[in-house]
């Protein structure tokens, strides 16, 4: 144990026990976490991230027991310590805090926002419930909560998901922890939001004090945040180091892997890693990485498990670091697939989709008989193109309109305004208003691939039925059984899946072969279009690339156009051909991607740009503020929708909607357009002050 460690892991073993087996869960994890600093666990999902955080609180499942090792928290073994112990009571959510990854599992929607700081606040704090209530608003004040004396009386569903985890960090701060454990806390949210919440963590550790340990599977995360890295495959730690050690000279293969898989900019292929992380009861007898090694010695490392061992300044657990060391060569990097294609020599098809002046207004009605009614404007104005062949991304911030525009395209919703022209047989229909019978054979062509490949997946079906439903519902009827089959079949190897397989239920699958199932699913029709709606953004890096390998197959051999919905940029700068940049429902920018990446041209997408995290930029802690919350949907303001939050922004902005102008090719929705020097991921650094449209 360091001198300088908060908190110490020593040789934790934690296992699951049912009727028939004990399976470890994890198995001799140990590492430390100094004084004020951040440790970041990463890993795949199943390499027990979250369950180390959890074993050091003791919130353990009835079947999980801590079989072996230490927790040293401040002089404390909680690993020692009764469950129902004053001192571990007091520990809990007092001096070490917990931000959970989705905030409405944590937070309540019975009792408003500033109930639940106070409860947390009095429960380590021997305070008057008006003291209480004074520090729940100093908390809010703290994490820039907008409006906080306001959103104290709030209830958690009428605050947007960045403000819900605010309100989880300041419980979580209330008691003033030394240790915050923070259990991906930005998974969900958007880049600009994310950069928010780890500016904000950052700040607090600052003032006062705190340790954090940061568990996510987010790389770039991990290059802002961490000063030190633990990497866990399968309960295990592979590797422990420095973010420099770890990020710039990786030593376990498993490491090297990860690293691989990250979105390249204009990469065709994606490197990655064979095979998914086994089950608990099908844990490999030597190194727990062994069957998806590509550097792994059959007799060595099928059979033995390696010790941790010092290399550098980073520790390792692999036999290529130890006495049979000789036996490797790791001197050739993990192979980057070469691209086929660039963006410049690809040319496209002929139009397939026409957007004309859509817009999309919901009703809500309120008072207490429902007779006033509020008018959201969710997308306004959107014109754009389609070609054949072509990916179209489209980004924004969480409420910008992205998915509503998508599910306007394919019918999910009826636009209030415009039309979408679709391609077909030689002429272009308008299918904006078609009844159910016409939306079923329009369906046929254009489908959707949606961002949870859980919950879009019928558990009561198996996998077999769920891709077969849409042959059988095809307007001129279902094929013959044998033809079906055969068919269902084929998209199952289409899609890298055993036909074998196809009679399991979606829970047997894991989220990369649920998301390959829901491809399949939108692929049975042979359709023109598919519109990808998040996508890949609940999936670990390493399944990330194989997704995304498949949907650049699937485009390469069936000419596929797809509407690519996303707010990762790494991921869109590896696959998109032309980006489209939303914001409060209009698009204020679309221009080919490395025009967007290298040049952009509007204030919001060189916000968007700055607030990307990759491992290895220079400028990661560079990026620009966005002052407060995008402008609510039901009231508008007068001119450009960016204006309050926008640094450039004038007296003529707020007062008059700027036109979309074609600046040689490269289309943007600002009054400043030509005027503005903005900057893209290919600039290193960004300027301390902004030069404004008239300096």
């Amino acid at each position: 144990m360091r001198t300088d460690a908060l908190l110490s892991l020593q040789g934790l073993t934690v296992s699951f026990r049912d009727r028939r087996r004990r399976s470890i869960a994890l198995r001799d994890v140990g590492f430390d976490l100094p004084h004020a600093k951040t440790v970041a666990i990463v890993g795949e999902s199943g390499c027990g991230k979250s369950l180390t955080a959890r074993s050091i609180l003791r919130i353990l499942d009835t079947n999980a027991t801590i079989d072996s090792g230490q927790v040293l928290f401040e002089g404390v073994n909680l690993a020692g310590t009764s469950e129902k112990s004053p001192v571990l009571r007091d520990i809990r959510g007092g001096r070490i805090g917990l931000i959970y990854q989705e905030p409405l599992t944590a937070l309540s929607s019975f009792y408003t926002v500033g109930n639940q700081i106070m409860e947390a606040v009095r429960r380590h704090q021997d305070v008057t419930r008006k003291q209480a209530r004074e520090r729940a608003l100093d908390l809010l004040h703290a994490v820039g909560m907008p409006n906080p004396a306001q959103r104290l009386d709030a209830y958690t569903f009428e605050l947007s998901g960045g403000q819900q985890q605010r309100v989880m960090i300041a419980m979580a701060l209330g008691p003033h922890p030394s240790l915050l454990i923070a259990d991906e806390p930005t998974t969900a949210l958007d880049v600009t939001t994310q950069a928010v919440i780890l500016d904000l963590l950052q700040e607090l550790q600052q003032s006062q004090g705190m340790s954090i340990l940061f568990i996510t599977h987010d790389l770039g995360v991990v290059s802002r945040m961490a000063d030190e890295v633990v990497v866990m495959y399968l309960g295990e730690v592979v590797e422990h180091g420095t973010k420099a050690d770890v990020l710039t000279t990786p030593r376990h293969p498993y490491t090297r892997a990860l690293l691989a898989s990250l979105p390249g900019r204009g990469q065709y292929r994606q490197a990655t890693i064979q095979g998914t992380v086994p089950t608990l009861e099908e844990r490999p007898a030597g190194c727990a990485f062994a069957p998806r090694c590509a550097f792994a010695r059959p007799g060595l490392c099928d059979v033995q498990r390696p010790e941790l061992v010092r290399s550098g300044g980073a520790h390792v657990r692999c036999h290529a670091f130890g006495d049979a060391a000789s036996m490797f060569d790791l001197s050739l990097q993990p192979e980057r697939p070469e691209r086929t294609k660039t963006r410049e020599s690809q040319r496209f098809g002929e139009r397939i989709l026409d957007l004309r002046s859509v817009s999309k207004t919901f009703e809500k009605r309120e008072g207490l008989f429902g007779q006033r009614v509020r008018e959201i404007k969710a997308v306004q104005d959107i014109s754009l193109e389609l070609r054949q062949g072509e990916t179209l991304a489209i980004v924004g911030e969480s409420g910008s309109g992205k998915t509503t525009l998508g599910q306007t395209i394919v019918g999910l919703h009826e636009a209030t305004h415009g039309q979408v022209m679709f391609a077909t047989d030689g002429l272009d229909r308008d299918i904006t208003d078609l009844s159910a019978a016409e939306w079923r054979n329009v369906r046929q062509s254009i489908r959707m691939v949606f961002q949870d490949p859980f919950s879009s997946l019928n558990p009561r079906m198996t996998a077999f039925d769920i891709v077969a439903e849409p042959l059988r519902q095809r307007p001129g009827g279902p094929p013959p059984e044998p033809d079906l089959v055969t068919k269902v079949h084929e998209l199952f190897r289409l899609v890298g899946l055993d036909p074998e397989m196809s009679g399991r239920y979606p829970h047997a699958f894991s989220g990369g072969q649920r998301q390959r199932i829901g491809v399949a699913r939108a692929l049975a029709p042979d359709p023109k279009v598919i519109i990808a709606d998040e996508p890949v953004s609940a999936l670990d890096v390493s399944v990330q690339a194989q997704v995304l390998n498949l949907l650049r197959d699937l485009q390469s051999s069936l000419g596929l156009s797809y509407i690519f919905i996303s707010h990762d940029l790494n991921v869109v700068a590896s696959l998109a051909h032309r980006v489209a940049v939303m914001y409060a429902g209009r698009i204020v920018e679309l221009a080919d991607t490395d025009e967007i990446l290298d040049c952009p041209r509007h204030p919001y997408s060189e916000a968007l740009l700055s607030a990307v995290l990759t491992p290895g930029r220079a400028d990661q802690d560079s990026h620009l503020r966005l002052p407060g919350d995008p402008p609510d949907p039901s009231s508008l303001p007068r001119g450009c929708v960016f204006a309050e939050r926008c640094a450039y922004a004038t007296d003529a902005c707020t007062h008059e909607v700027p036109e979309m102008r074609n600046l040689r090719g490269h289309l943007v929705a600002c009054h400043h357009a030509e005027a503005l020097v903005l900057h893209g991921l290919r600039n290193e650094n960004l300027p301390e002050s902004r030069p404004g449209p008239n300096s």
